[in-house]
This record gives structure tokens, C-alpha cells and sequence, in this order.
């Protein structure tokens, strides 16, 4: 066990279910996390006062996390925000926005989603009018995770009609800025999935970080961190299913000795297993300097779909048990569906992949 999983058993997990059932993580309990083990610095460069490590590190990293809990998917989010912002920022701005990710002391999120166009970013709506004091953007976010606690937004938006989208950053408390929690969600009930207003909201030109276009190749590896949660995620639901089936006894014997549950849990052993060997590729692809998107959705959905597959099956496999809402088992049920969707869903990535893999073939078909 590692000193981080093993810091996550004993320090956070015996806190997990007071937090969904209260409906509120505190942002600090992730943070102390990140501090300690040095996270929110993995993927800023050493220039920038970062800490960098490998990818193939990375996404072992977010296994453990996704072992305990998936909300800590946001202390990573954050990870990634302040590689983007060293790759994209001038050195003041680096210093107001990005320094303090990496230092543990402040938290952002950012805000593509809107109603009606999820992430279709051809389709965005949300625009940033230049003015005499900066910029006043207009438009509305939504399904953004704790976009009420962060100390700033990172907000999409175009500057003209028919440009590409810009990155500002924004004071949630800003005038002309609202955002308002919506309602419980299925899974993460500790995290609060935000809308946000934005009616002419003033920044000023110093808040416009970079074009959208620096953000893409962050966006792709947020797809590892996905997959490697949901390896996580996969990996505790084959350990709960192991321990309770070995200890349960039904009809005189062992659960694990009757023949349908050697299967599935046999089953879920090789999910796990392909699971982690497409993740390992794709990051080990990403280290060397390829794009590998094509491996990158590969990776993500084959992990989430495994921890879809694994989780309903420790359900199952643990009968009430697992049914049971103070069980670990349903939480993780509930998780890993959320991972089939957020980072492009899996429908979308699959369509990547057959995009991606057609390259260089006649699409016109034959006679």
C-alpha cells in the first residue's frame, strides 16, 4: 500500500460518509491532501515553482485517490489548471492565479459546460465584450463543480462572433456574477455542482489568460485522470467483492467456491487488469512526447466502462450488503457512472477513436 493510499484509509475514508450525507466536502480536507503529498504541483513545470512527474505516476496517483474517494478528481482538476495556467500566463499573472494552485492555497474550476451545448464548443454562447476597463462578459455555465467555493473561475467565452473562445479568469463574487447550486446529484453528493450567471460581468484585460487552444492538450490528459480513477474505482470494487465472498458462507461453503461467482469475480480480476495495462500505455505514450489520443479515449473508456461493470457486479456479488447506501460497494456504483460521462462522454469518445483511426483510409468506400 502506498504512503497516499494508505494516508487516505485512515485519515479521509472514515470521513466519506458524513460528507455525502451533509452534502459538503470542504474543500480544505483536499487541499491538506495535495499539500502533503505534493499534488497540486505534479503537473507544473519546475520553472514555475512545480514539481513535475510522469504520467504513468500521475495516473497511479488518481487510482489511489478513486480507490477512497472520487470527489478528490477535483483536487487533480486543480493540478491540471495550474499546468495549463504556467504553459498559458504571463509571470504576474502566473503569480495571482496560478502560484497559489500549486501552493495549496487557492482552488479554481473551469467553466466550458452551458445549457443547451453541454461542451460543444462550436456551439458556445458566452461572450467577452471588450471595454475601455477590460472585458464584460456575458452568458451562463453550467454543471460546474464547486463553482461557489473556488477563488476563481476559469470562463470560456468568445470575443467576437465568429472567434475562437479565450480563457478569463473570473471572481465568482464579481458583480454581474451569480452562481447558483443545483440540486443533489446521483453520485459525489459532497461535491456542489454549480450554474453561473454571467450579466455583463466586469474583468479586466490582465483576467484574459490565453486562448482556448492552450487548454486542448490539458483537456486530453484530464481524460487520463478519468481512467485512472476509475481504475481505482474498479480495483476497490473487486477487493470488497474478494473479502465479502471469502467470508460469507452460503449453503455450507465459502461464496467464492461456487462456480457463478469464481466467474464473475474472475471477470472483474481481467477488467481490472486491461484496465490498468490500456491506462499504463496511454501515459507511458503521453511521456514520450506523443498526442495519443486515440490511446487516451481507448484508455478512458475501457476503464470507466470496466468500473461500471465491476462495481454493479460487487453489488450484486454482496447481495443486501451491497445495497445497502452506508455500504462502500452502492458508492462506488454511483461513482463510476459518473465517469462514463464527465471528460466527453463515452458515446463521443468512441466516435474519436474510429475518427482517429481512419486517418489515412478512403472513406468513400467501395463499389
Amino acid at each position: 500500500m502506498s504512503d497516499l493510499l494508505d494516508h487516505l484509509r485512515s485519515e479521509v475514508e472514515p470521513l466519506v460518509d458524513g460528507w455525502e450525507e451533509a452534502g459538503h466536502t470542504p474543500l480544505e480536507a483536499l487541499w491538506e491532501v495535495g499539500r502533503r503529498f505534493g499534488l497540486l504541483e505534479m503537473m507544473t513545470p519546475a520553472d514555475r515553482g512545480g514539481t513535475p512527474r510522469p504520467w504513468a505516476e500521475i495516473v497511479e496517483i488518481a487510482a489511489d485517490l478513486g480507490r477512497v474517494y472520487r470527489a478528490f478528481g477535483f483536487l487533480l482538476t486543480n493540478a491540471l489548471i495550474a499546468g495549463y495556467l504556467a504553459d498559458a500566463t504571463d509571470d504576474r499573472q502566473w503569480k495571482r492565479l496560478g502560484l497559489p494552485i500549486v501552493e495549496g492555497r487557492a482552488s479554481s474550476v473551469l467553466a466550458l459546460n452551458e445549457p443547451g451545448s453541454g461542451n460543444d464548443l462550436a456551439a458556445m454562447a458566452a461572450n467577452a465584450e471588450p471595454c475601455e476597463e477590460g472585458y464584460r462578459i456575458t452568458g451562463a455555465k453550467t454543471y460546474i463543480p464547486n463553482a461557489d467555493q473556488v477563488d476563481f473561475l476559469l470562463v470560456a467565452a468568445r470575443e467576437a462572433p465568429e472567434s475562437s473562445p479565450a480563457m478569463f479568469a473570473v471572481d465568482p463574487r464579481s458583480d454581474g456574477c451569480t452562481v447558483r447550486r443545483l440540486g443533489p446529484t446521483m453520485a459525489l453528493r459532497g461535491v456542489h455542482l454549480c450554474e453561473i450567471g454571467l450579466d455583463g460581468c466586469l474583468v479586466s484585460t490582465d483576467a484574459r489568460v490565453g486562448d482556448i487552444a492552450g487548454l486542448w492538450p490539458h483537456l486530453a490528459r484530464s481524460r487520463l485522470l478519468t481512467a485512472g480513477l476509475s481504475v481505482g474505482i474498479a480495483t476497490e470494487a473487486l477487493a470488497l467483492a474478494l473479502d465479502y465472498t471469502a467470508r460469507t458462507r452460503r449453503f455450507g461453503a465459502p461464496l467464492n467456491r461456487r462456480g457463478a461467482v469464481r466467474q464473475t469475480l474472475a471477470d472483474m480480476s481481467i477488467g481490472v487488469e486491461t484496465g490498468r495495462v490500456y491506462l499504463d500505455r496511454a501515459a507511458s505514450l503521453v511521456d514520450a512526447g506523443e498526442r495519443a489520443s486515440v490511446e487516451i479515449s481507448i484508455a478512458k473508456v475501457h476503464a470507466t466502462d470496466v468500473a461500471m461493470k465491476a462495481t454493479t457486479s460487487a453489488v450484486q456479488l454482496m447481495g443486501g450488503s451491497g445495497y445497502l447506501v452506508s455500504g462502500k460497494a452502492e458508492r462506488l456504483m454511483r461513482e463510476a457512472k459518473l465517469n462514463q460521462i464527465v471528460d466527453g462522454a463515452n458515446e463521443i469518445h468512441r466516435d474519436l477513436i474510429v475518427k482517429g483511426l481512419a486517418k489515412g483510409h478512403d472513406a468513400g468506400g467501395t463499389e
